[in-house]
């Protein structure tokens, strides 16, 4: 289970991205986010929330952000 779906799914549209098309380092920490565990996320999202700022390139489309809205 992914807890950055249950998180906020926006989050999870950019840590797919950014694993998917990512360099190393922000692939990496993608990867890591994806793969946590409930113990470790909390750990890692402060980070992944900064990595998000710095590459906005990873950001969902403005469709997908408003698919998301509208599921919940």
């Amino acid at each position: 289970m992914l807890i950055a779906q249950n998180d906020d799914p926006e989050l999870l549209e950019w840590l797919a991205n950014a694993d998917r098309d990512g360099g190393g380092f922000v692939r990496s920490m993608a990867r890591a986010a994806l793969v946590a565990d409930d113990s470790n996320y909390p750990l890692i999202r402060p980070l992944i929330l900064q990595l998000r700022v710095k590459y906005p390139k990873y950001e969902p489309t403005d469709q997908v952000k408003q698919e998301i809205r509208e599921r919940a």
